[in-house]
């Protein structure tokens, strides 16, 4: 298995895609990609890349936030080692990446997003909570131990508290009293130990440790004899703390120990997807489709090179078709080495699991190897010459190639003798058809022409050439050889017009019956090729259309089916009911003749009742319920908001814009609202929510959810006139926290913010207070 990887320039594509991965790991494993031959595995491939491009298009990508390269620590914590506060804090951080992959996962199979293939990685995903639970007991967010993480490191911190207090207040004394001493009135800290600053003169008189001097050396910095021994003990119990931190770290690396398989397998789970959604986001960028992988066909419809720029790349079509060789023919720089590299290109992303930049209806096939042999690069620490290094690596081709195998040679035959070049060419393609390799070879010799055009396996190609711009379109013709076009060059140019003319007799006299017949034939060939490409266009066109239509027809029956179903069941629960209350009636009826004060109107009542039985309003409702279409206001159920319907997003699903929002929703989370409502007078009451809690914690949550969690939450606060209330947004990008101070800006009935103080959170915490 050979692929020619970089000659065509794949590592380029893939230090693009790179860009898309949000993960250190993810961007490395990008680069590490390689093509394969396994076409079951290929398909797999694509199929994973096309799920996680719908899913992207229809709702989100997979978030991959927080996911560090944490495989090492928790092969150390598996082995029995103890990781740092930083270590742990990136195991949490991928537990919480894990728990938002599997929100992230369900709101898809909410929305009924296709992800057969992707699902058994979610699957697979493992819940951690106790791990994140026992480091977030103990670790804060800022990498602070708490002083409850253990027994012994609260005593510890307790008692220095209450020594440090000590010292201070000694200090505090010395600094009022032996003021006339110092040369300021602070207490600073020097090796470890509280020290004051003490002026020279005064260095022998004033009793205790000399610690430093300044640069000046005007000042001493000297430790109170009457405060070492606090400062002893003081330092004693630092490094108690420091082996009761040592502990706690030990005992939460033995969590993640004992969950290290767990953990291991989570982080490649999640970095495995961050390649599949990398893959994804490129393809979206560059009008990736997934082609058809078939045996032995090779048909791409307008493929574009992706390393050209969308403004400039001329789209091309490669058909192989009954052919197994192309040869391209015609003059230098005229793009035939664009579409040699655009196929080989093409080829490797796809058995590389990439879409690719080709019209949907492409069909390609899996090659064994994919051989490339592009530009005249010599070998220098050989010494070679152009020619010799291309046959070189012609020799190697044609030592592996097979049936399986895709050749592509740029000049085949230069470099040498033009007569023994092309005769080298020929016989070199000769051994390439013999093996039934698919080839595409570039040349400018003539004769290859007429080695093409006689037979049935090989057809000749050339790049269009703008005679009135005299540049080249570079667009491929199939079945069209190339011609140099010299003498229209040269008189476009200004050259004489005898010579021109002397030029072109001399050129026919150089032309015979067979050049001229294999002209005739040439066109017919290409006319022929034409109109054989329209019929198979028009007829994968009208495929695709007819596979659409079967699509709508299948689902429209479903809904038809589903509809009544319920109807029928509807319908029986209204019998039911009506059976039961003509029941009681009946007995009512039966008891009132029997009494003396039986009224007349009483009778008349029953009588009415009886009459509208099975007019159950709900049914009502469904049986009439208008049909949504493009341009309505409708209720959003799940957020009880209106919203208007922009347009259809699948089978049963809208896209509904409500305010600055917009979102898909399926049909039964849409209610129709009347238009004609907006001109009825509305009643508003307000209804007191009970007991709102003081905080609203926005993490793991998406921007839009967030935002519209963070309204309704505040107008819960206001009907139950709170004073304030915390958000909590974490720390993260900022996106959140952006989001919370753009809507306070806007929302008129918040008096002031500001940023959580130590023990509220800190800056992942932001408090409102209302008016």
């Amino acid at each position: 298995m050979m692929f020619n990887q970089t000659v065509l320039e794949f590592p380029k594509i893939l230090a693009q895609i790179k860009n898309y991965a949000e993960t250190d790991i993810g961007k490395l494993n990008v680069m590490g990609i390689e093509a394969t031959n396994n076409s079951d595995l290929i398909k797999v491939w694509l199929d994973e890349v096309f799920e996680a491009k719908t899913m992207i298009e229809r709702y989100d990508t997979s978030p991959m936030g927080g996911v560090l390269n944490v495989a090492e620590q928790i092969k150390r914590a598996s082995l029995g080692s103890t990781l740092s506060i930083e270590d742990l804090l990136n195991i949490v951080s991928l537990v919480e990446a894990v728990a938002n992959n599997q929100r992230y996962i369900r709101k898809i199979r909410q929305l009924e997003i296709s992800c057969m293939t992707l699902n058994h990685y979610y699957d697979e995903l493992v819940t951690l909570t106790m791990v994140k639970t026992e480091i977030d007991k103990c670790i804060d967010v800022k990498g602070q131990i708490y002083d409850d993480a253990s027994e012994e490191l609260a005593t510890i911190r307790k008692k220095l508290t209450v020594n440090q207090k000590r010292v201070t207040e000694k200090m505090d004394s010395l600094l009022k009293s032996e003021s006339q001493k110092l040369t300021d009135s602070i207490i600073t800290i020097r090796n470890n130990r509280l020290v004051l600053p003490v002026k020279a003169e005064f260095k022998n008189s004033f009793k205790g440790i000399i610690h430093d001097q300044s640069s000046s050396r005007e000042t001493v910095f000297i430790e109170p004899m009457g405060c070492v021994e606090i400062n002893n003990l003081i330092q004693t119990l630092y490094l108690q703390e420091s082996d009761a931190i040592e502990k706690i770290l030990a005992r939460l690396s033995g969590i993640v120990g004992d969950h290290a398989t767990e953990l291991m397998s989570n982080f490649n789970l999640l970095t495995t997807l961050d390649v599949i959604f990398a893959k994804a986001k490129y393809a979206i960028a560059n009008d990736g489709t997934k082609p058809e992988i078939t045996d032995n066909t090779i048909h791409l419809i307008k493929g574009r090179h992706p390393l050209i720029s969308k403004e400039l790349v001329v789209s091309n079509t490669i058909h192989f078709g009954r052919y197994r060789s192309i040869i391209i023919t015609g003059p230098n720089t005229g793009g035939k080495t664009v579409a040699l590299k655009l196929l080989g290109l093409l080829s490797i992303m796809v058995q590389s699991g990439l879409l690719i930049p080709v019209d949907e209806g492409s069909k390609t096939m899996v090659f064994s190897n994919i051989f490339a042999d592009i530009g005249d690069e010599q070998s220098i620490e050989q010494s070679l010459s152009t020619f010799s290094s291309h046959i070189t690596k012609i020799i190697k081709i044609l030592e592996s190639v097979d049936s399986k195998s895709l050749v592509l040679l740029d000049e085949l035959g230069s470099g040498t003798d033009p007569k023994e070049g092309a005769s080298l060419a020929i016989s070199i393609m000769d051994y390439l058809r013999e093996s039934k390799a698919y080839t595409m070879v570039t040349t400018h010799y003539p004769e290859m022409k007429l080695y093409a055009f006689n037979l049935d396996d090989t057809v000749n190609a050339s790049v269009e050439f703008d005679i009135d711009t005299l540049r080249p379109t570079y667009r491929l013709q199939i079945g069209t050889p190339g011609t140099s076009n010299a003498l229209e060059i040269a008189k476009r140019l200004g050259l004489r017009n005898d010579i021109i003319e002397h030029a072109k007799k001399v050129s026919l006299s150089f032309d015979n019956q067979t050049s001229v017949l294999m002209k005739k034939l040439e066109i017919q060939s290409i006319e022929l090729n034409q109109e054989i490409d329209d019929y198979k266009s028009k007829k994968n066109a009208l495929e695709l259309r007819n596979h659409e239509i079967q699509k709508v027809l299948d689902q429209t029956k479903k809904d038809q089916n589903k509809a009544y179903v319920e109807l029928e069941k509807y319908k029986a629960e209204i019998i039911e009911k009506t059976k039961e209350e003509a029941m009681e009636l009946i007995k009512e009826l039966d008891i009132m003749r029997k009494q003396e004060s039986f009224k007349e109107h009483e009778l008349a009542k029953l009588k009415h009742d009886i009459k509208n039985l099975g007019t159950d309003p709900i049914l009502m409702k469904k049986i009439n319920q208008k049909k949504i279409s493009i341009g309505d206001i409708v209720t959003v159920i799940p957020y009880q908001k209106q919203g208007i319907v922009m347009k259809l997003a699948g089978a049963n699903k809208y896209e509904v814009q409500m305010g600055i929002l917009t979102s898909v929703f399926s049909e039964d989370q849409l209610e129709y609202s009347d238009r004609k409502s907006n001109e009825q007078k509305v009643r508003v009451s307000v209804t007191r929510s009970s007991s709102p809690k003081v905080e609203l914690d926005l993490r793991g949550m998406r921007f839009e959810e967030a935002m519209m969690a963070l309204e309704k939450h505040i107008d819960d606060c206001l009907i139950n006139n709170l004073e304030f209330t915390y958000v909590i947004h974490g720390y993260g990008t900022g996106a959140l926290r952006k989001g919370v101070q753009e809507l306070i800006r806007k929302n008129k009935q918040i008096k002031s913010s500001r940023v959580g103080g130590e023990g509220e959170g800190g800056s992942g915490v932001t408090v409102l207070y209302f008016k």
